[in-house]
């Protein structure tokens, strides 16, 4: 019996050959889809679950008086948390820039690496990496040892043992290889290469250093509020009580926020309480995909229906030899099952060759069939093919088993009005997918134009930025580096800056300014004389920075629009400013500048507050050099700089960007989705024309000897357009009215992201409603004018 069904079904798709190929490919096309987004959401839901020990660590990040939030936590915090809880079994704090490349060399090998860390003697206690090689036991108990990845001991040692041997880092200082780690099998929020014991960790051992990221790893598992508490009342009891008689709960009940929080590490890449994450964009995505798959589901069972009517006469002499409608139905499920089946493996040789796209894009490694494969894995993939397996075959199967005998043996295929409502539905529910693909393509591409024509407020135009690795190189080297610089011809400007304008990792913390006697929270970059100039960032009051004594020892600043108007200032010039617990050196705000926005679209420009120079209370490093090109031949002067740059670091590649590169690159996630949306949208849109084609095509197929009599009492091809097409046509406006609604919450949704965004106008969801109606409208048409240019004689001649 199953040997005929299968003979039956082959035969079959064999006959209607250009429907089953529709049928199967936009299928395919949504799983394919679909299977990408969940290889996708599976490696990011597998973030820090690599060893069930993680699930006792957490992240421990602060909140303070004004409500703001601070990753960065000060030095001692660790070890305080670890002496007064009981619960805690070890907490260990870390250098908080695992992206940064750190400069490394052993002997002639010289590498930039990232995901090099400093970390206390405790590290290795809270986080259960595997030693391999080396001490297992106390790795970092030596004052100046380190820990590396095996792929660093092999790009750094070749075959050879590492442990003994010695690694400068920063071309300053040596420390010991005491063990040797695996990488881990997951993904890890942090991705570390390399842990090694500053020399300068007992200088940077107080309360004033915020440098540092803090860890806890408690001895039992316990829910994350029970954890927060716990250290929350003790940060409170040693830290924050100022009035002995104010309790911990009557300090909350109060309405004070300012607190330690925690974050488990398992949940930190996707679910942070504070701070971004991808899951956003992972949720739109999966969201697409579905939506993709469904139109693709819905096709599908549109087109076995507008395919069936050529079998009606076989299910009337399947039911007269004696077939229930039991067995008829499980016969065409099972066709249908076949079909999807075949639409499966075909995906999977799409998957094959789309993921290395994605992987490209995205900037991951995703691999059905390597180590990411997984039972819970291949139990997703048939859970999917059955939900799609039901969706796509129920209705038809159902719709073929319950053609009545009698009547199809006369030649009368018709159905009534049984079924109409579900049809009707999936044609609306098919369209509202495609409308909210338009709109979703129209806002994505607006915003997308709409942040690469934004002001930025200064000129990124052939602006170089130079990662310096040194600090030699950026702090007391600099004026004799600038002027080096400014020899080679090309280079009109130099300047330096700790906040890179569009560096995906520009540092966003505040601090507490003082100014008359009150508490602003102010962004603080270091600059040199000529930052503004360089980037032509436009004044607006007071005067730019000099060669002044006042200006090169941090006694005068620059401030930003937003800050002036945070601070109460109109005008530069006589008022001060003091950094936190530094109030004995004051700083005159000698201008204020235009705003200008360095981190991108997606938040507010910072006040800021610019000053020259590390003399008042408040060291800050890092960032880059900035160089101003101006010439016929860019690149000449770039190979200069690169040439120039081998005697100022030697052994370190130059590590250099474009500034209009950098913003670039912060769209780039942005880009993404526009292209994905695209793509998802142009598919689930020639899915539905094709679906909408294939009903039309069968339903007023039924109707021909209807449409020929109607021609012979003289009816004309627009009389005949408006009866057949008004009811499509009115499904379709249901379906643009549902879809604008949609289309108008989740683009508002997602503008939320943007501090600065398109308004929403009516004249965009007007455009992508006539786009769809537009559309229909000429699917429907075509199979319109067909009919009523066919032969007369022919449609009404019987068999």
């Amino acid at each position: 019996m199953i040997k005929n069904y299968l003979k039956f079904a082959f035969r079959n798709l064999w006959k209607s050959k250009g429907y089953a190929t529709i049928n199967i490919l936009g299928l395919a096309v949504g799983l394919t889809s679909f299977l990408i987004i969940l290889l996708y959401l599976n490696h990011e839901l597998s973030y820090d679950r690599w060893s069930p020990e993680l699930e006792k660590v957490f992240k421990v990040s602060l909140r303070d008086a004004d409500n703001d939030i601070s990753s960065n936590t000060q030095a001692p915090l660790a070890a305080l948390l670890q002496e007064k809880t009981p619960q805690i079994e070890a907490a260990t704090k870390i250098s908080t820039d695992v992206t940064f490349e750190v400069p490394l060399a052993a002997g002639e090998n010289v590498i930039s690496q990232a995901g090099t860390i400093s970390a206390d003697s405790l590290f290795f206690k809270v986080f259960p990496y595997k030693i391999v090689e080396g001490d297992a036991r106390t790795p970092l108990h030596k004052p100046n040892a380190m820990v590396i990845s095996e792929h660093i001991a092999a790009k750094l040692f070749g075959t050879e043992n590492p442990i003994g041997k010695t690694i400068k880092v920063f071309n300053s200082f040596e420390c010991e290889v005491t063990a040797v780690i695996e990488r881990p099998e997951g993904p890890s929020h942090l991705d570390i290469e390399l842990v090694y014991r500053s020399p300068y960790e007992k200088n940077n051992y107080h309360w004033g250093n915020w440098s540092y990221y803090t860890y806890i790893k408690i001895k039992n598992p316990l829910p994350t509020d029970v954890v927060e508490t716990t250290i929350d009342q003790i940060y409170y009891t040693e830290r924050v009580m100022k009035d002995k008689t104010l309790s911990y709960h009557e300090f909350r009940k109060s309405g004070k926020q300012e607190g330690l929080f925690v974050d488990a590490v398992h949940d930190i890449h996707n679910f942070p309480k504070h701070g971004t994450s991808n899951m956003t964009t992972l949720s739109i995505l999966l969201l697409l995909a579905t939506l993709l798959l469904f139109a693709g589901a819905v096709n599908f069972s549109n087109l076995s229906i507008a395919s069936s009517l050529r079998r009606a006469k076989e299910v009337g002499v399947k039911k007269v030899l004696g077939s229930s409608r039991a067995r008829l139905f499980w016969q065409f499920m099972g066709e249908i099952a076949m079909q999807c089946l075949i639409a499966l493996a075909i995906s999977m040789l799409l998957l094959h060759i789309a993921l290395p796209y994605f992987n490209q894009e995205f900037q991951v490694s995703l691999n059905i069939f390597g180590n990411q494969f997984s039972w819970n894995l291949l139990l997703q993939i048939i859970l999917c093919l059955f939900a799609v397996t039901l969706l796509s075959g129920l209705y038809p199967a159902f719709f073929l088993s319950r053609y009545n005998t009698a009547k199809v043996l006369k030649g009368d295929y018709s159905s009534g009005k049984q079924g109409l409502a579900l049809r009707n539905t999936l044609i609306v529910v098919q369209f509202v997918v495609a409308a909210f693909f338009i709109i979703g393509i129209a806002v994505v591409n607006r915003q997308l134009n709409y942040m690469q024509h934004f002001d930025r407020g200064f000129s990124g135009e052939q602006v170089l930025s130079i990662r310096a690795l040194l600090m030699k190189t950026r702090e007391d080297d600099f004026d004799k580096v600038k002027n080096e610089l400014l020899r080679i011809p090309g280079v009109t400007s130099v300047a330096k800056s700790t906040k890179v304008p569009g560096d995906q990792f520009a540092d966003t913390a505040t601090m507490n300014f003082k100014h008359e006697g009150e508490s602003y929270r102010l962004g603080s970059v270091k600059v040199s004389k000529d930052y503004f100039e360089t980037l032509r960032i436009a004044l607006i009051d007071g005067r730019y920075f000099n060669d002044s004594q006042a200006d090169q020892s941090t006694r005068s600043a620059i401030i930003n629009e937003t800050a002036a108007h945070k601070l109460g200032l109109q005008q530069a010039g006589g008022k001060y400013i003091a950094y936190p617990n530094c109030d004995s050196i004051p700083i005159e705000v000698v201008g204020i500048v235009k705003d200008f926005n360095v981190l991108g679209l997606e938040q507010q420009i910072q006040p800021a507050v610019f000053t020259i120079g590390n003399q008042a209370c408040m060291f800050q490093s890092g960032g880059a050099i900035l160089v101003k090109l101006n010439g016929p031949d860019v690149q000449k002067s770039v190979a200069a700089i690169e040439e120039l740059w081998k005697s100022i670091e030697p052994g370190f590649p130059i590590r250099y960007a474009f500034l209009d590169e950098n913003f670039q690159q912060l769209f780039a996630s942005h880009l993404r989705l526009q292209r994905i949306v695209a793509f998802f949208g142009t598919t689930a849109i020639a899915i539905a024309m094709i679906g909408l084609f294939a009903l039309t095509a069968f339903l007023i197929g039924r109707r021909t000897k209807e449409i020929s009599i109607r021609k012979i009492l003289g009816a004309n091809t627009s009389e005949l357009s408006l009866l057949l097409g008004k009811d499509f046509i009115r499904l379709i406006a249901i379906a643009v009215l549902i879809a604008l609604p949609l289309g108008w919450w989740a683009a508002n949704e997602w503008l939320q992201n943007f501090a600065y965004r398109i308004p929403l106008n009516a004249w965009l969801f007007a455009m992508a409603a006539c786009s769809v109606m537009v559309i229909a409208t000429f699917t429907i048409g075509i199979n319109i004018i067909k009919v009523s240019r066919a032969n007369i004689a022919e449609n009404l001649r019987d068999e």
